[in-house]
């Protein structure tokens, strides 16, 4: 049996922003100085926990790399939004996998207690030639879920933004792949037959299936002891 809390992790296109898909949060990437922020995006919110990151904004010293900044609330619906500082554009590559796991699990603990649930997230990490190839940024992406999985008590969503069926069909290949190959065994549910693998990490065990109707999204729920 399983819980009632869950992760899904989802693939849909950029375009669909505002159209079909309408989460609580974006999570944009960012470099060290605030260059790839639009011009007057950043609202610094000083209520925030992250006294260290706003106060080098605020100083225009660079930022810490795994760290994130969160804009304040916007009115009406509007998602909010977040920049996960993942490059340093004076280096190439200009990201390491282990700042992206970093900086999106900050995030997604952050929007936990802020009653977010649902996130739209950007290739973290993919920048031009220079930051993850396409394999690395999902496989941070990957086992920045399952380090979360321990952790978290509300169930999220991800959806990862893309630009074109092509790379939906890769990262659809890919996630599957990572899934399968740290499986302990399959097998199928009782209620809806559908394909069930169980992954354990440490002393948990989660159960994982693949979501219905999206391009490779998985659904993650803890397997009590007793399954």
């Amino acid at each position: 049996m399983e819980n009632s809390w869950s992760f899904r992790i989802d693939l849909d296109l950029r375009s669909s922003l505002g159209r079909r898909s309408y989460p609580d949060a974006i999570v944009l990437q960012e470099d060290r100085n605030l260059v790839m922020a639009p011009p007057g995006i950043l609202d610094l919110d000083a209520k925030n926990d992250l006294d260290e990151a706003y106060a080098a904004a605020r100083d225009q010293r660079p930022l810490p790399l795994g760290r994130f900044l969160v804009l304040r609330e916007r009115s009406g619906d509007m998602p909010w939004t977040y920049q996960a500082v993942v490059h340093d554009l004076e280096f190439d590559p200009s990201c390491r996998p282990g700042d992206v796991r970093r900086a999106l699990g900050g995030v997604v603990r952050d929007a936990e207690v802020r009653g977010l649930f649902h996130l739209a997230i950007e290739p973290l990490g993919r920048w031009m030639s220079r930051g993850l190839t396409f394999e690395e940024m999902v496989e941070a992406i990957d086992v920045t879920i399952l380090e979360l999985c321990s952790d978290l008590e509300s169930s999220i969503r991800l959806t990862l933004m893309l630009d074109g069926l092509d790379e939906l069909e890769e990262a659809s290949h890919l996630l599957r792949s990572k899934v399968l190959r740290r499986s302990t065994r399959s097998f199928r549910t009782v209620d809806d037959n559908a394909a069930m693998v169980e992954v354990v990490d440490g002393d948990s065990r989660y159960h994982v299936k693949y979501v219905p109707g999206t391009l490779g999204g998985y659904l993650v729920n803890r397997a009590h002891l007793g399954a």
